[in-house]
């Protein structure tokens, strides 16, 4: 379907602010008065803290505040940013500062200065006395006999998921074939280009405090901040400036509460800023996951039984974790059809810093795992992969096993199709024996299916305004968590569509503020375009509705026979009548109604449609070197309908490059023994750069639904779900050599050729 505004790539919200540097991000801020803040953070990864002393630190000239553990209120906390849903299980572990540490840079004191220089001469003044602990840095070493107590849960385990649907072991007698592997997926870090950790508090004479932060869900921060200080809700007022890039960093509460506390202590306005070493050290990063799966398989390559154990490495506190299991076990259970499934999902306590969202939230662990798996199933079977995908995914009109209700559409046959054309995947495949000399290309897929909100796991509220201004321009007021992906961009062309304005004449509040905008979940689970996208859609409906009742009051035609487009009302019928939007909104400010069109929109979005993408890559391995190097890459994703295209395709591109560093690169490393991160900065933690990345083609199928917004489904996450299956499946194709841990580096490719020799 052909829309005016709809599928146009039309230029972003906030392109020119951006651009020029004229965006203020929290970083920027310079209120009268601001102190600079500082944290104390352990030189262990577990300690006990015996005693400490402020005395010389509060006594430092230019010290205004200085606060520990014995200055916090003592309530148990969660910094995950869940909405108290079925699926949230929220463990309260946190305390604003603690009396243990439980990771190096674990936050235990906390001052606010004049400046700089006296900030950290405050710090060094702070005395500590540490008993040292041994840590466990793995989950292996976390739940072995004797292991030491993070907490109190035994065996480190902060809680057990099991999902059992019929019968696995009768499936696995049901099989021709059973197998059975292990993988391994490390943890990694957002790295954001504005690090993550920036906040400004100030306090006001009434009691309550303003916190502007980046931040992906205004809303939700404030609840939590206040719960965390003992305060109402409503004391609290968070506003998000824009924000450098989140992919879930940000995806709660992060320092907040020091700001805030620090804010009230002084009676001052506080900066608390991290730097990109404290980012690495004190913000939560993607989880380490060890995977067994087990899979009963008929010589068709029809599945008979599956099943995953999952070790999910947490770090030192719950936050995300014990609820991030339920979505680690939904990708598995989604993605094949099977009658008899079973999951046993164990969260972990270990010594590193907590672990929390990352752009996919659990699906590029799984996915990895699973469709390294699925190619070598086919192999043996003597399957074409695709094949054997096409046989098994659930697609439209039946029911998905993530949320219970029937698929809506599905575009993965198309991607895979197309994909495959585009890769050249019937001349390329299976060419190692051929291949002279010491360059061995391969090409290689991953399939996924991801969601387009939480539901329902968890709430997916989200609430807008749009009023009709005078001159016939409209304000769209949401609270918009664009953290960088172009979400305000596209709700204002869902606003303008269907309000029949122009893209240029409808102005959406680029900074959320929760005092100001209605209720919002926030930037999540790949939810902005539909959820949001919902919203807005029905308040601007809403107030198209009134506009069409002043309209047709003054044409003297009923409502029913007008629509709106490109800024004036017309008849659909009969004798052509017309006029324009300014006009009719002019006469309601100031004719004898004298009201305001105003729409409103607050709930829930009637579904969750799936999304599908077909990742291909290829790939060359030097069996000289051990280096792999990624040619091309080909992603075919299902989008429902593509908003705006050119953010989409970004949005795809942007995510590759994050997959093929998880893939091929990134490890956030401890040392075993110290439990001291080896590379938090940017030196050692090896991401891609614009000169790294390969040859991208994008292919946008779109498959629309019903429930979404001029039939749009989601996109933020998905673009780097199936990437490290594609790259390793095509390492196997170009060397014969499963690799079953990230990352796939030069060393582990050469030990595993000499092994091979051998």
């Amino acid at each position: 379907m052909s829309y005016a505004v709809v599928g146009q790539r039309v230029r972003r919200v906030d392109a020119r602010e951006k651009v020029s540097g004229r965006a203020v991000y929290a970083g920027d801020m310079n209120l009268p008065h601001m102190l600079v803040g500082r944290v104390l953070r352990s030189p262990y990864a577990h300690a006990r803290i015996l005693s400490i002393d402020t005395s010389k630190a509060r006594s430092l000239p230019g010290v205004k505040a200085v606060i520990s553990y014995e200055d916090t209120p003592k309530i148990p906390w969660n910094s995950a940013g869940f909405p108290p849903s079925p699926g949230a299980v929220l463990m309260e572990d946190q305390y604003i500062l603690s009396d243990k540490a439980r990771y190096m840079g674990d936050p235990i004191a906390a001052v606010a200065a004049v400046d700089e220089d006296t900030a950290e001469r405050a710090l060094e003044l702070i005395e500590v006395e540490y008993e040292v602990l041994p840590p466990a840095m793995d989950v292996e070493a976390a739940m072995a006999d004797g292991a030491p107590l993070i907490h109190s849960a035994e065996k480190n385990i902060a809680a057990h998921m099991p999902v059992v649907i019929g019968d696995v072991e009768e499936g696995f007698r049901e099989a021709d074939f059973v197998f059975e592997d292990r993988y391994y997926v490390p943890k990694v870090y957002q790295v954001t280009l504005e690090p993550c950790g920036v906040a400004v508090a100030a306090p006001d004479m009434d009691g309550r405090v303003t916190i502007w932060t980046s931040t992906q869900m205004p809303h939700l921060v404030r609840g939590i901040t206040a719960h965390a200080l003992g305060l109402r809700t409503g004391q609290v007022r968070i506003i998000k400036p824009p924000v450098g890039g989140a992919f879930g960093s940000r995806l709660g509460v992060v320092n907040e509460p020091i700001a805030a506390l620090l804010a009230l202590k002084s009676g001052y306005p506080v900066m608390l800023k991290y730097s990109r070493e404290e980012s690495f050290l004190g913000t939560e990063s993607r989880h380490p996951i060890t995977m067994v799966l087990k899979t009963g398989v008929k010589k068709d390559g029809t599945f008979t039984a599956r099943q995953m154990t999952a070790y999910i490495d947490g770090g030192a506190y719950a936050t995300h974790t014990p609820s991030f299991a339920g979505p680690v076990a939904g990708w598995f259970l989604a993605m094949y059809k099977c009658a008899n499934i079973k999951v046993d999902n164990y969260s972990v306590y270990t010594n590193s810093t907590q672990c929390g969202a990352f752009r996919g939230y659990g699906n590029p662990q799984v996915v990895f795992g699973v469709e390294s798996q699925v190619d070598d199933i086919a192999a043996a079977l003597g399957l074409d992969p695709l094949e054997i995908r096409r046989k098994n995914h659930p697609c439209e009109g039946e029911v998905w096993s993530w949320s219970g209700w029937v698929i809506e559409s599905c575009g993965l046959e198309e991607g895979i199709e197309r994909g495959a054309k585009a890769i050249g995947w019937e001349a390329k495949r299976n060419r190692q024996a051929g291949q002279p000399g010491t360059k061995k290309r391969g090409v290689g897929m991953g399939y996924m299916m991801h969601v387009s909100g939480a539901r329902p796991m968890l709430h997916e509220t989200s609430a807008a305004v749009v009023k009709i201004n005078e001159d016939g321009s409209a304000n769209l007021i949401f609270s918009n968590s664009d953290v960088g992906q172009g979400s305000g961009t596209a709700l204002t062309q869902v606003a303008a569509e269907e309000l029949g304005l122009a893209y240029e004449d409808v102005m959406i509040t680029k900074t959320a503020d929760t005092d100001v905008a209605g209720f919002d979940i926030g930037s999540h689970a790949s939810r902005q375009a539909y959820s949001g996208g919902n919203a807005v859609r029905k308040a601007a409906a809403a107030a198209k509705e009134k506009l069409l009742a002043m309209a047709a009051e003054i044409l003297e035609v009923p409502a029913e026979n007008l629509t709106v487009e490109n800024g004036v009302v017309r008849t659909r019928e009969g004798a052509p009548k017309s006029i324009s939007v300014a006009e009719v909104s002019h006469k309601a400010h100031f004719g004898s109604h004298g009201h305001q069109i105003i729409g409103v929109a607050s709930e829930e979005p009637e579904g969750n449609p799936p999304v599908y993408a077909a990742q291909f890559a290829e790939v060359e391995v030097d069996t000289e070197t051990g280096v792999v190097e990624v040619l091309k890459i080909v992603a075919a994703h299902d989008v429902g309908t593509a908003i705006n295209p050119a953010l989409v395709e970004g949005q795809i591109q942007g995510a590759l490059q994050q997959g093929i560093g998880y893939t091929l690169t990134e490890e956030y490393r401890y040392d075993p023994v110290s439990g001291r991160p080896l590379n938090p900065n940017l030196a050692d933690y090896k991401i891609l750069t614009a000169m790294d990345m390969p040859e991208v083609e994008t292919i946008l199928v779109e498959a629309s639904c019903q429930t979404g917004p001029f039939g749009a489904k989601s996109v933020g996450e998905s673009g780097l779900v199936g990437t490290a299956a594609a790259i390793a499946n095509a390492v196997f194709d170009a060397t014969g050599i499963r690799f079953k841990e990230l990352p796939i580096t030069p060393e582990k490719v050469l030990a595993a050729l000499r092994a091979r020799e051998k």
